[in-house]
Order: C-alpha cells, then sequence, then structure tokens
C-alpha cells in the first residue's frame, strides 16, 4: 500500500507539472479538462500495472540457463506477524486524515441533498431550480441547480441560469467530485491540491464561454461576476457561480482563441505516460538481463572432466532427505526488517552445486529481486551442512539446483 501510494503521487506530480507547462495561456478549455481526468485515471493505474510477470514469464529458469536444471520446491518467506516500526504508525494517520477527509464530502453532500428535499421549486426561464432563501451564491449539483433570486434582474438571472446549466449539461460535478476525492485520498502531496484547482478554474472557464458562445454581453456578464464575487458558498464539492479568481477567468474571456493547430500538444501525454510505465519496470528487466550475461559466462567455464550434472542415476540428498532441507531453509531465511520497511517482496532463484565431497559451492542468484532480499537467500543456502554427493556411473559427480525463495507481504 505504501509503495503504490509512493508511486501515484510520483504519477500525479510528473504528469500534472507536465500539464501545467503545455495548457499556460491556451483556451483549449475541453482538452484541459480531458487532460486532468486522464491525469487522475493514469495516477490510479500506471503504479498497478507490474510487468515483471511477463518480463519473468519470457526470462524464465529454461531461457537463463544454458540447460536443464534441477529445481528444489519453492520457499516461502513472510515477515514475523509482531513486528512493528514506524511505516504502520504514518498508513494510520493517513487513513484517519483521509477518513475526516472523506466523511467531511458526505456531510456537505448531505447538506446539498437536504436542501434540495426542502426547498422551494420553480421554474425560470424553462429551467426548474431550488429556491435559496440565505445569501448564497448561486450553484449546482449533478442535476439541481440552486438560485436566489432576491436583488436580481431578469438578465442577471438568464446569465446565472445559462452558466449553471452549463455545469449540469456537461456533468461538471463529476469532475468537482473526483478532484475532491483525490485531495481526500492524497492530501499530503501539494500537487493534488493545486490541481484540485486548476479543475474547478477549468469549469468555470468552460461554463463562462456557454455564457458568452450564448449571446450574452460579455461586458455585462462580467459586471455581473464581480456584483456576486463575495457571496457565501453552501459546499466545496458544488460549481459555484462565484469561484476565484474572477480576474483570471476575466482574462480568460477576454483572451483570443489559441491556434486549433496547437491543440494536438496534449497528445505528448502518450509517450510521457509510456515513459512512466517503462520507469516502473526497468529495475526488474535490468536484474533478468544482468543475470543472464552473468549465468551464461559462469557455466561455459565448466570443462568435461569435472563436469556439472543436472540430473543423475542417483541425486544428492540432504541430511535427513528433502523434508528436513524445506524445515533448514523455512527456519534460517528470515525476512530483511529494511527490505519489509521498503516494501520489497517477489522471488529469488538461488543456483548452487553439490560437490562431489557434498559441499555446496557456486552459490549465485539466477533471479533477482532487490540486493537485500538476494542476499538473504544466498547467505542461508552457503550456510547449508554438506550433502551425500550425488553419483553417476557409481562415481561421485557434481550437480546443479535451483531453489525458489519467494518473499511475499502480508
Amino acid at each position: 500500500m505504501l509503495m503504490y501510494l509512493i508511486k501515484a503521487n510520483f504519477v500525479l506530480v510528473v504528469l500534472f507539472g507536465f500539464y501545467q507547462i503545455i495548457s499556460a495561456g491556451d483556451t483549449f478549455f475541453k482538452w484541459r479538462r480531458l487532460s486532468l481526468l486522464t491525469i487522475y485515471m493514469l495516477s490510479l493505474l500506471l503504479p498497478t500495472i507490474d510487468l515483471s510477470q511477463l518480463v519473468n514469464e519470457t526470462a524464465s529458469l529454461d531461457n537463463i540457463l544454458p540447460r536443464i536444471t534441477y529445481n528444489l520446491p519453492e520457499v516461502l518467506v513472510s515477515p514475523t506477524r509482531d513486528l512493528f516500526y514506524w511505516p504502520h504508525l504514518a498508513v494510520w494517520l493517513y487513513a484517519v486524515v483521509t477518513l475526516a477527509m472523506l466523511l467531511r464530502m458526505l456531510w456537505q453532500a448531505f447538506v446539498v441533498f437536504r436542501m434540495a428535499q426542502h426547498c422551494e421549486r420553480a421554474t425560470m426561464n424553462g429551467t426548474a431550480v431550488c429556491l435559496l432563501t440565505d445569501d448564497f451564491s448561486p450553484f449546482s449539483f449533478f442535476r439541481w441547480v440552486f438560485v436566489s433570486p432576491v436583488n436580481k434582474t431578469p438578465s442577471q438571472l438568464q446569465q446565472i441560469l445559462m452558466h449553471e446549466q452549463a455545469h449540469v449539461e456537461q456533468w461538471h460535478s463529476v469532475d468537482a467530485l473526483l478532484s475532491q476525492l483525490f485531495v481526500a485520498a492524497f492530501w499530503f502531496n501539494p500537487a493534488a491540491w493545486l490541481m484540485r484547482l486548476q479543475v474547478r478554474n477549468n469549469l468555470e472557464y468552460l461554463a463562462d464561454h456557454s455564457v458568452i458562445n450564448g449571446g450574452t454581453d460579455k461586458k455585462t456578464y462580467q459586471y455581473h461576476l464581480l456584483a456576486v464575487a463575495y457571496r457565501m458558498n453552501v459546499a466545496t464539492i458544488t460549481n459555484n457561480f462565484n469561484v476565484l479568481p474572477l480576474k483570471r477567468r476575466i482574462m480568460m474571456m477576454n483572451k483570443q482563441a489559441s491556434n486549433p493547430r496547437a491543440r494536438f500538444k496534449y497528445l505528448l501525454f502518450v509517450p510521457l505516460a509510456i515513459a512512466l510505465l517503462a520507469m516502473n519496470n526497468t529495475t526488474i528487466r535490468a536484474n533478468v538481463q544482468k543475470k543472464v550475461v552473468k549465468t551464461t559466462k559462469t557455466t561455459k567455464k565448466a570443462d568435461a572432466s569435472n563436469k556439472v550434472y543436472e540430473v543423475v542415476e542417483q541425486m544428492p540428498t540432504f541430511p535427513g532427505g528433502d523434508a528436513a532441507l524445506m524445515k533448514y531453509l523455512a527456519e534460517n531465511i528470515k525476512y530483511p526488517v529494511s527490505a519489509q520497511k521498503a516494501k520489497e517482496q517477489g522471488r529469488v532463484v538461488v543456483q548452487f552445486i553439490v560437490e562431489k565431497d557434498g559441499a555446496v559451492t557456486g552459490v549465485k542468484t539466477v533471479r533477482s529481486v532487490t540486493p537485500v532480499l538476494d542476499a538473504e537467500a544466498v547467505r542461508v543456502i552457503k550456510a547449508m551442512p554438506k550433502w551425500t554427493p550425488g553419483r553417476q556411473g557409481g562415481q561421485p559427480v557434481r550437480v546443479e539446483y535451483n531453489v525458489p525463495v519467494s518473499f511475499r507481504l502480508q
């Protein structure tokens, strides 16, 4: 969970930073909206896409080794249950804050729902609205439009309704709610808060341009915005008519439309997302490739007079048999604390040779996970007692084994 949060926040920061660069100054508000929603989606999905399984299948033991090697049963290693370290506390604190923010969102949604159930209904300019009695700013939430007609001219009411209907028809509440959920989930990341602001502002740009494109005089509409600039908002999860900063909204209304061909710059998100996905899987792929080269070079050193066998007439035996071997490995291989803290897990495959005298030599990893986990598996294999050597044609011979060790966090 901790590693997923780290990766998701890294993706969010990189993609949002890129968005800030390419979107600066343009008027492609629909493309901005699509890009922001895509950033949210990729931040959630990219950290979950793990190509290690595909890489491991492609670079399986049969491909890594130039010959078939006898594989021992897999050893499963998990952390001790009584272990406690600071990430546990960090996760709990994170969860408490996230829960508090989610409860706040639910309360705001409940307030809006209660207002919708108890408010007086009316139809204005063909739009069904809920009438506000207090001095709240006009707002909408999904299909509901809330307006206070007090001290407003028919022209102003028409502008407000056009603005809020744009929010309703384009389902802007989905974006607003999603941005709030991301702030709750990634509250410790400044990028999540800045992105929420960008989402809300862009929704207002879209609604403002819908009003202007509907025939409303630009200057009159801008003066109206200034008149309601300091009205109180009901909730942050709603689309409010007077969302600040008004100066920025007015600048966007007066800005000349960007060259349509420039909108294709948003397609650059595709190679960036592919690069982030590749970065998430580079370490595993590099480790496998390194082990392939290392193993191939090592095995070429064996000559015919000192041949290393894979399967012989009489296989080597661990003192006490296979059950004793698995018990030895399970009791002696420990999950390193540093690896647990770093959320490192995976399947290490260790190769070794049982010599003619039963000694264990040539211990090395042929499938790597991390240096810490690799080292722990190698340490225990090297410390094994002598085996009863294998025999071929009645003579003791060298026999090669692989033992997979799976480190899994629970």
